[in-house]
């Protein structure tokens, strides 16, 4: 099975990095209510063979991945425009790499004083 899950990780913590953006805290897997803030959490939720691909020895060549990304503020001013700041970080570098943006959208979080931005690569 191709995965490279851990090298995408990987790229997001350093473009953050680069982008000024250190202090943001990066897990490798969705959670839902966080204890450090801000951050982002970044998972490959589907990776399924490009069968077009398989070699007559039944390997794979090629995959096809999705990603969920998470980002949270708990700042008292403008969380919404933090997670903004971040999404469209971690957002310049899955384009990078070549995913292409599938959806960002705002997700409620009950009862929580942070905000959250949803999106599919």
């Amino acid at each position: 099975m191709i995965d490279y899950e851990q090298d995408i990780i990987t790229a997001v913590r350093e473009g953050l990095a680069t982008a000024s953006m250190s202090e943001v805290v990066v897990f490798d897997q969705t959670i839902l209510s966080p204890s450090e803030f801000p951050c982002v959490c970044i998972e490959e939720i589907d990776n399924y063979t490009y069968r077009k691909t398989i070699d007559s020895g039944g390997n794979e060549h090629h995959v096809r991945v999705a990603y969920e990304v998470n980002v949270y503020s708990n700042r008292t001013y403008d969380k919404r425009g933090e997670c903004k700041s971040i999404f469209a970080a971690v957002s310049d570098v899955l384009t990078g790499l070549g995913f292409s943006r599938n959806s960002r959208h705002p997700a409620e979080l009950n009862e929580s004083t942070a905000y959250r931005l949803v999106g599919r690569f």
